[in-house]
């Protein structure tokens, strides 16, 4: 539900709350962002604090010395806008128009238009959701990580065709690049000794943003059907790493993790300039094919003048993407990243492109 501010004053206890807020000087939001949450709106306010990475996460005993983290320790730093709320709270309204289920929707808008100042809001953008393949975006920046820390053979890079798994959304080769990064393997189930090395070098991919200031996450699950495996779901010793088929441990990501990671890239800091630019390139949708390659997803109904780049997500049960659109004139830039973890966003084929054309034309409007 959206929130609204109640009433025109704020009263004594709510004072009280924020001095003692400001004076512990531990909850992460920038003022604004934390006087709309305290006016009833906890789903739209980012709560992303720069957290350092000590206190993000400790590594255990039996973690690898030689563990890689992300190069990107800190989250950028966003303030929290009420114009762009007013957008995010007109695509919920659509939403809710439709019928479509509300819980099970999240939203990040983010503008980069200007670099020193750095603007957001969203809906449920906390919610951690299976990811379906956006989880792959997460995948590239590691692999390449490891590529240019020499954790990678040439053969081995040489190999496996990072434009199919990002632009075919290809399972098979997303298999190969979780192998490749973790020293794992599909295959039958493992007895426990070797089940529990197995899992922790495979549990590698989620400390490797975990440690970086990204919070809880789970992107060590490999994406089914794999064909090369015969495999339509997970069995074996991935069936093991889920926990079995009745409570399952799945990938799970937030939009505004997804949003961040994609800010990363855009502004060129994701393992390094020449790597962003390498991702950027397996991430565009070139406005000539993106009607037909990327029907039912963002970017697809939007003018020539807009440049698209990004990672979609879809199974019978989610429909997800998260993209920076620029526009080609240089002077209009921002993220937006919508889960929707329900079959009948799966479904909709619509729900996605409105939402597009709907933020496009509020952006341009913001900066003519």
């Amino acid at each position: 539900m959206i929130g609204h501010r109640q009433g025109g004053r704020i009263t004594q206890g709510l004072w009280l709350n924020w001095l003692v807020f400001v004076a512990a000087g531990s909850g992460g939001f920038l003022a604004g962002g934390w006087l709309a949450w305290r006016w009833m709106q906890p789903n739209l306010i980012p709560a992303h604090p720069t957290v350092d990475v000590s206190q993000a996460w400790e590594p255990s005993a039996d973690t690898p010395a030689e563990q890689l983290i992300y190069n990107v320790r800190t989250a950028p730093p966003t303030t929290y806008s009420p114009e762009l709320q007013e957008i995010v709270n007109r695509m919920v309204a659509w939403v809710q128009e439709q019928g479509l289920p509300l819980p099970a929707l999240s939203i990040t808008l983010m503008d980069v238009t200007r670099p020193e100042a750095l603007q957001i809001a969203g809906y449920q953008q906390q919610q951690l959701r299976y990811p379906a393949s956006v989880v792959k975006l997460f995948w590239l920046v590691a692999f390449l990580a490891y590529e240019q820390a020499g954790k990678l053979t040439p053969a081995t890079v040489a190999t496996i065709d990072l434009a199919a798994m990002m632009q075919q959304s290809s399972n098979d080769v997303a298999s190969a690049v979780v192998d490749a990064m973790t020293g794992t393997t599909s295959g039958d189930a493992l007895p426990r000794e070797q089940f529990v090395q197995w899992r922790q070098q495979r549990e590698q991919l989620s400390h490797f943003f975990r440690a970086a200031g990204y919070g809880y996450l789970n992107v060590q699950h490999k994406n089914f059907p794999i064909y090369h495996l015969g495999q339509e779901e997970p069995q074996g010793r991935e069936l093991q790493l889920r926990g079995g088929n009745e409570q399952p441990s799945r990938n799970l990501l937030s939009t505004w993790q997804t949003a961040r990671l994609l800010y990363e890239i855009y502004s060129l800091q994701a393992v390094s300039p020449r790597m962003s630019r390498k991702m950027q390139r397996w991430m565009e949708r070139p406005p000539d094919g993106r009607s037909q390659n990327w029907a039912g997803f963002l970017g697809a109904a939007l003018p020539g003048d807009a440049l698209v780049m990004g990672k979609e997500g879809q199974t019978s049960a989610t429909r997800h993407d998260g993209v920076i659109v620029t526009r080609s004139d240089g002077r209009l830039a921002y993220i937006l990243v919508v889960f929707g973890d329900d079959p009948a966003y799966s479904a909709d084929d619509r729900f996605l492109p409105a939402l597009d054309r709907l933020v496009w034309q509020a952006m341009n409007r913001r900066y003519p």
